[in-house]
């Protein structure tokens, strides 16, 4: 299964490094301090928030152990092409350092994907 936010990390370091941006803004957001249990428990929110939440409805998440925590916020479901797509709000802090972001996820092929 793909590693949904994982996969939207790199796209977002592929896309940037194909534009020649500074990286350097990562230094600087949530996800740059998250461990892999972070990872693997705000990847498994956010597939619960795609597939199940209401639109505006939080699906928050929390990791004990390290004080990682946010939430996914789907909404604006729409059909493009035969397949389901929704916008979704990421919501993030990790060691005090917030992070927000909006992308819009389609499934296909029985995944959530960036739509090319």
């Amino acid at each position: 299964m793909q590693k949904l936010l994982l996969g939207l990390f790199v796209s977002v370091l592929t896309i940037t490094s194909a534009y020649a941006f500074n990286l350097s803004f990562l230094a600087y957001s949530s996800v740059y301090y998250f461990t892999k249990a972070d990872w693997a428990i705000s990847e498994q929110t956010a597939n619960k928030a795609l597939n199940s939440a209401r639109d505006n409805v939080k699906v928050s998440w929390n990791n004990p152990q390290t004080g990682a925590h946010g939430y996914f916020m789907p909404f604006n479901t729409t059909t493009q092409n035969g397949k389901k797509c929704r916008q979704l709000k990421i919501v993030s802090e990790a060691h005090g350092v917030p992070g927000q972001s909006v992308y819009q996820f389609c499934r296909i092929n029985g995944e959530w994907k960036i739509p090319n």
